[in-house]
């Protein structure tokens, strides 16, 4: 894990529709948890989009966090 819980970061993954709200790249994210499985590392990130709401987002990888 090279992430820290509460650490500011920006997401590398594409722009994607998420819950009816599209996530834009390149957006500033803090991550609020980790989750670690066998294999993998997954992130739930906090975004907050273009009117101000946050929306906390799952399954984001350690490769789409810079």
């Amino acid at each position: 894990m090279k992430h820290k819980k509460g650490e500011q970061k920006i997401l590398r993954k594409p722009t994607f529709l998420y819950k009816g709200v599209f996530v834009f790249q390149n957006s500033p994210v803090i991550v609020k948890d980790i989750i670690q499985t066998k294999n993998e590392v997954y992130y739930i990130v906090e975004y907050i989009d273009k009117e101000g709401n946050k929306m906390l987002i799952e399954n984001i990888k350690e490769e789409e966090l810079e």
